[in-house]
């Protein structure tokens, strides 16, 4: 793999988080375009290593994942200018929708724009699940556990429909491969991934104790109050930004009152229109509360501490991923994975509402183009997005 310096890292992320609209998943489409299949700075199998540990912990999946990969190339650093680059491009773009929603109500054409993206958003995520599945084993079962994780992400609800599917994988892949786990002899782990935890103790312990003091703070600010709630909703939901649209309606219109139900609404349809992750919305809340420092404080709030939690969690991922029988249970998942990316690809399509003739052709076109040449993605989707604006789809 090439290595990457801090500035090319930060750029790189800083293009992802500007052209990736559509959500959480393609989000993680485009880095996994730009720095593994484009770039070749990580491996398919690392992406992949990110989207399993994001899937079981909580938070903007789109967000971790992002960490951990800059955490991956470059360390802490890379971390942290993974984060801040990937969410720039939306928390500008938020802001500036925010102001003009607040001072004019006015948004012409970006609906239009919008639904003209949709189908190339949704033949980017495939693409990417047809380029990740060249690395599971093209077998049979691999097809029916990638079959079983889509069907079950069909006909379940909010987190139970991302980790139900990736738990069976994983079981039913141990149960096929019981006797090579059981003939195996488990290898003790790399020294090197003993030595960290004494980090991950203390950063653990820190982590901790800011959640406590947040929680029992009685210090009267808003700013309080939207690292309090928007910290609180990071650390104890998962399953994406649509498990936490509910959530958020709950909170922040129905008990604090921060917003009413058309605000809601409307600062949601913003957050699907930026790139990025639907979770930008919450920089419409802080700055409504707030202005520049209340969005900040918020959206920090709600993406940052999953994202610490998911680099602790990984070094506990390494240390057992040599183990046979974790190994299988992982190799399980990541086809289970492949299920759950298509499924996010057809919810994406279905966001559009009627199916139309241009839709079906954009949307088969940029598959065929997407998978057989090296066209950038982006360029698909401003041109899908231009004829969306000028024939008013």
């Amino acid at each position: 793999m090439k290595k990457i310096s801090y500035l090319r890292l930060f750029l790189q992320f800083l293009k992802t988080g500007s052209i990736s609209f559509g959500g959480y998943m393609m989000l993680i489409a485009m880095v996994q375009y730009e720095f593994s299949k484009r770039r070749k700075f990580i491996k398919k199998s690392q992406v992949l290593d990110a989207i399993t540990l994001a899937s079981f912990l909580p938070g903007p999946m789109a967000i971790n994942v992002s960490t951990y990969l800059g955490f991956i190339m470059k360390g802490w650093r890379g971390a942290i200018l993974a984060f801040i680059a990937v969410l720039t491009p939306s928390f500008i773009i938020m802001i500036i929708f925010t102001e003009l929603y607040f001072s004019s109500k006015n948004l012409p054409g970006f609906q239009s724009f919008f639904s003209g993206v949709l189908p190339v958003v949704s033949a980017v995520i495939i693409s990417v699940a047809y380029d990740i599945s060249t690395k599971v084993n093209k077998s049979y079962f691999s097809y029916l556990i990638v079959a079983l994780s889509f069907f079950l992400a069909v006909i379940l609800k909010g987190y139970l429909a991302i980790i139900v599917p990736l738990l069976l994988s994983g079981l039913l892949n141990v149960l096929y491969f019981k006797k090579k786990i059981f003939s195996s002899i488990i290898k003790r782990p790399k020294k090197q991934y003993i030595i960290r935890f004494e980090g991950i103790i203390v950063a653990g312990i820190i982590l901790t104790l800011f959640y406590i003091f947040i929680n029992n703070v009685s210090y009267d600010s808003i700013n309080i109050e939207l690292v309090r709630v928007f910290s609180n909703i990071s650390l104890t939901l998962f399953g994406g930004g649509y498990v936490f649209i509910p959530v958020l309606d709950k909170i922040i219109v129905n008990e604090i009152g921060w917003l009413n139900s058309q605000q809601f609404i409307d600062c949601i349809a913003m957050g699907q229109i930026t790139p990025g992750p639907i979770l930008i919305s919450a920089t419409f809340v802080g700055y409504k509360m707030n202005g520049i420092i209340g969005a900040l404080l918020a959206t920090f709030s709600i993406f940052a501490p999953s994202s610490v939690i998911i680099i602790f969690i990984s070094r506990f991922f390494l240390y057992f991923k040599n183990n046979m029988f974790a190994k299988k249970i992982i190799q399980g998942i990541k086809k289970g994975i492949v299920g759950l990316i298509l499924y996010s690809a057809i919810i994406v399509l279905l966001n559009k509402g009627s199916i139309d003739v241009f839709t079906v052709m954009v949307f088969i076109s940029s598959i065929m183009i997407l998978i057989k040449t090296k066209v950038h993605p982006v360029i698909l989707i401003l041109l899908s997005g231009l004829a969306g604006y000028f024939l008013k789809i």
